[in-house]
């Protein structure tokens, strides 16, 4: 499945692209703002997520794009997936030369526009780290609107949890 917008084409992951998802992802400062992926990052760990992806999506569980860009060709991911409940939970990243260009959120809306039409989703939550404004910004600018609520989320690079806040987005 493929989606395409103005800047950006929307599509599967392949094991090709493992080693631009650890050139990408494999940078504290992108890595510092991610809930999942271990440190060191290492081709291995991206060779790993990716084998797993195609599985994931036929179980309903994730569906999960590499963002594209003409130029540059891989710049980031973004994915629908089930965490803490029955909701699809939005999640992206983007290497660090592509933040700051409006990307995020244009494949946000490409992504959140999909699972209405082709899934059916009426309600999507995602959340951002305290420290990190920028992606809160972003999900604002999408509709979604603060939950209220808060958890704390390891992650690989921090010495301390970092407290995540909730936020949820009606169709």
């Amino acid at each position: 499945m493929t989606l395409q917008t103005e800047r950006l084409v929307l599509r599967a992951f392949t094991m090709d692209d493992a080693p631009r998802v650890t050139e990408l992802i494999a940078v504290p400062e992108v890595i510092s703002m991610l809930e999942q992926p271990p440190w060191p990052y290492q081709l291995v760990d991206a060779q790993f997520w990716v084998g797993g992806l195609a599985e994931r999506q036929r179980s309903g569980d994730a569906y999960v794009f590499a963002i594209t860009t003409a130029k540059d060709g891989l710049i980031g991911s973004i994915g629908l997936q089930k965490k803490n409940s029955d909701l699809l939970d939005l999640g992206y990243w983007l290497g660090t030369p592509y933040w700051g260009k409006g990307y995020g959120g244009e494949a946000a809306l490409a992504v959140m526009t999909w699972a209405v039409e082709a899934l059916g989703v009426q309600q999507l939550e995602s959340g951002y780290f305290e420290d990190n404004p920028a992606s809160g910004s972003i999900l604002s600018k999408l509709g979604f609107v603060p939950t209220g609520c808060s958890c704390q989320i390891k992650n690989a690079l921090r010495s301390e949890p970092v407290a995540c806040l909730g936020m949820v987005w009606n169709a």
